[in-house]
C-alpha cells in the first residue's frame, strides 16, 4: 500500500467510533510525522476519551510541528498526570518554538503546570535570547511551591546560566531538601568563585 494511502486511511479512522482503529491511526500519523494532521488531532482533543488524548499529545512530539504548541500547553493544565507528562515531553521535542509558551506557563495559577514548564525549559536547547527564560526561572525560584523551585533550580543548572548564581545561592538554605539538593547540583555545574565559595560554606567541594 502506498504511503499516501496509508495516511489517508489513518486520517479517516480518526473520526470513526472504533477506539482501537483510532489508536493505530494516531500511531501511523506520528510515525510518518504528518504535520497536516495536526489541526484534526487538535480538534479531536476536545471530545476524545482520556486514552486517545494521551496518544494524541504524545504524537505531537513525534510530529514536531509548532502548530501543536497551544494544544500542548493547554494539556499541561489537564487532570490526567500521564497526559501532562506526555505534553511536557512533546513540548521538549518540539524545542525552541515552545519556549515562549512555557515561559508564560511559569506564571500559571496551577502548581502542576508551573512545575512542568520549569522542568521543560531546562531541557530545551538554547535558541535566540536567553533573557526571557532566565527572568522567568529567576521568578520561579521564589515560587510558593517547592516543586516549582526545585525544577527551576535544576533548569538553571542545565542551562548553565551563570547570571543566576546569585539567585541560586539563597536556595541552599531553602526549607525543602529537594530544592537545596537541586541548588547544590546546579551551583556545582558553575566554575566561578562565587559558586565555589557558596558550596564551601556548606562544606561541599574543596
Amino acid at each position: 500500500m502506498k504511503h499516501i494511502d496509508v495516511l489517508q486511511q489513518a486520517l479517516a479512522a480518526l473520526t470513526g467510533a472504533d477506539l482501537d482503529a483510532r489508536a493505530v491511526a494516531i500511531e501511523i500519523i506520528a510515525r510518518h510525522r504528518h504535520g497536516p494532521a495536526v489541526p484534526r488531532l487538535v480538534a479531536l482533543l476536545e471530545t476524545a476519551d482520556p486514552g486517545t488524548r494521551y496518544l494524541i499529545v504524545k504524537a505531537f512530539g513525534s510530529i514536531g510541528d509548532p502548530a501543536a504548541v497551544p494544544a500542548l500547553l493547554a494539556a499541561l493544565r489537564g487532570d490526567d498526570m500521564f497526559t501532562r507528562a506526555a505534553a511536557a515531553g512533546s513540548l521538549i521535542q518540539i524545542g525552541p518554538a515552545a519556549i515562549e509558551g512555557l515561559v508564560i506557563a511559569l506564571g500559571d495559577d496551577q502548581a502542576v503546570t508551573r512545575r512542568a514548564a520549569a522542568k521543560a525549559l531546562g531541557k530545551i536547547p538554547e535558541s535566540g535570547s536567553r533573557a526571557p527564560v532566565i527572568e522567568a526561572l529567576a521568578a520561579a525560584l521564589d515560587d510558593e511551591d517547592a516543586g516549582v523551585r526545585q525544577f527551576a533550580a535544576e533548569a538553571t543548572g542545565r542551562l548553565e546560566s551563570a547570571e543566576m548564581i546569585d539567585a541560586l545561592i539563597p536556595m541552599l538554605r531553602d526549607s525543602s531538601a529537594r530544592v537545596r539538593q537541586a541548588a547544590v547540583r546546579s551551583l556545582a555545574a558553575f566554575d566561578t568563585p562565587a559558586a565555589r565559595e557558596a558550596l564551601r560554606e556548606l562544606g561541599i567541594g574543596d
